[in-house]
């Protein structure tokens, strides 16, 4: 019998050597190998015979059977935006067994689409904005079935809204969805921006709501008995926006991060996190500050990830002294709210900035190994954005060569044309390969008729099955 690691010699040799040699940030031409509308590696991704609308990305999703599934937003509907999704299998082709040819648009009476994830069963949840009282917003919720029927086994009928309604008194009832999470039982988590009220001063909260897996509210949840929890009603009142909620299955929290206004002209961090057993709290706040010209230190939260180790991280972008935006990561402590200065490359803090103007991080993963991985824009140039950081947080020179970050720019519709801009907004991981979603438009000379794409790098691709 042969040792383990002249099997693994003999197996290796059996691969194709462009799958071995493949440099981790490479595009993975097995993705969507042999298509006629798409290069090798790539998918372009729209409403079958919508024209030249645009299709704008939501979210990105690896499903129980090996899949992905891919959500934007649509003009148009009842109440604005329609829900839009397409299901791919693994090797990069439309999965006919979901909804018509892969794809499935929704008219669930939503104003706006934020946020989608895939639950244990391969069920789709898809959150934005519907009308509620007074013209003004709710949150509204949705669910799919994995082959993209409606789930009526939800709400009787697939989608359900939740009001805060918090501050009626002042005519403010705008309540946004930003975020959801499932939980391994199927309940259903949503975190959002919600209008309150602090004797009779008008603010914006974070506004959480626990739904049970059949849509009605989980009462167990928060103290108002109505399955809701509001945070930032002290340190980070005025919240600009909620980045992300994410379920942290092995000490079952809930971690919610977003950005706030500090004062007129600065904005900064916040993370909340949420133990759904003992329901304590934690709510810390971050001054990224990297640069204070003009008064407008600015700083963005844009995507949240969970280390295996509990240290959570958070990806955005801030403000340079000379104006200029960079990317920037920030990773705190598993067992406390400080940042762990052992990560980035600023000393004394827990943060890694780009040394790249013009780039914006707009979600971030961490692999096995405990790398970083980070995808946005680099808007000087119109092309997507990829980063990986090593444990340590500074730039893995394995995935490129270089520190900095790989750029990418996908093809029209005609494959051997580029697209005018390339945006990236979601990631997620197959194993050890970055998933990258996103959005570029359909033209070679102009921002129009926008689609979403997808595609998947490289990396560890000899152990990318579990290997």
């Amino acid at each position: 019998m042969p040792s383990p690691c002249r099997l693994f010699v003999a197996v290796a040799a059996l691969l194709p050597l462009a799958q071995i040699r493949a440099a981790d940030n490479a595009v993975d031409t097995t993705f969507a190998a042999g298509l006629t509308d798409t290069p090798a590696g790539w998918r372009r991704s729209f409403q079958a015979g919508g024209g030249t609308q645009d299709e704008r990305i939501v979210g990105v999703r690896r499903t129980p059977d090996g899949g992905y599934v891919i959500a934007g937003a649509i003009a148009g509907g009842a109440a604005g935006r329609l829900i839009f999704l397409h299901k791919f299998r693994r090797n990069g082709t439309n999965d006919s067994t979901f909804g018509t040819d892969g794809r499935v648009v929704k008219d669930a009476f939503l104003s706006t689409v934020t946020d989608m994830t895939v639950d244990a069963q391969g069920r789709i949840v898809v959150v934005g904005a519907t009308p509620g009282a007074l013209g003004q917003a709710d949150f509204g919720v949705v669910r799919f079935l994995a082959n993209g029927a409606d789930d009526t086994s939800f709400a009787g009928d697939g989608g359900t809204s939740v009001a805060f309604d918090y501050d009626a008194p002042h005519s403010r009832v705008n309540d946004t969805p930003g975020s959801v999470a499932t939980l391994p039982d199927g309940s259903v988590v949503v975190a959002g921006m919600i209008s309150d009220d602090d004797n009779g001063t008008p603010m914006t909260t974070v506004g959480v709501v626990k739904l049970k897996p059949d849509g009605a509210r989980d009462t167990a949840f928060g103290s108002s008995g109505n399955g809701t929890a509001l945070y930032c009603r002290a340190q980070c009142r005025n919240v600009v926006s909620v980045a992300r909620v994410v379920h942290d299955a092995t000490r079952n929290r809930l971690v919610i991060g977003g950005d706030y206004a500090e004062g007129a002209s600065n904005t900064d961090w916040f993370i909340v996190t949420r133990d759904l057993v003992t329901s304590s709290s934690t709510t810390f706040t971050y001054a990224i500050d990297r640069g204070t010209a003009g008064g407008f230190p600015l700083d963005y939260m844009r995507g949240i990830a969970v280390q295996a180790d509990g240290k959570i991280l958070a990806a955005g972008y801030t403000t340079m002294s000379d104006l200029k935006v960079r990317g920037v990561v920030l990773r705190r402590q598993a067992a406390s709210v400080a940042e762990d200065t052992t990560f980035g490359n600023v000393a004394g803090r827990g943060l890694f900035v780009t040394g790249t103007n013009d780039t914006i991080y707009g979600d971030v993963a961490v692999d096995g190994l405990g790398r970083v991985v980070v995808a946005g824009e680099y808007a000087a140039a119109r092309k997507g954005a990829v980063l990986r950081l090593t444990a340590a947080g500074v730039p893995d020179t394995a995935f490129n060569g270089t520190s900095a970050e790989t750029l990418y720019t996908a093809r029209r519709s005609t494959p051997t044309i580029e697209s005018y801009s390339t945006t990236f907004r979601r990631i997620a991981l197959d194993g050890g390969q970055p998933l990258v979603a996103g959005e570029s438009p359909d033209s070679a000379t102009a921002n129009t008729d926008y689609d979403l794409v997808l595609t998947r790098l490289s990396s560890d691709l000899v152990f990318a099955d579990g290997f």
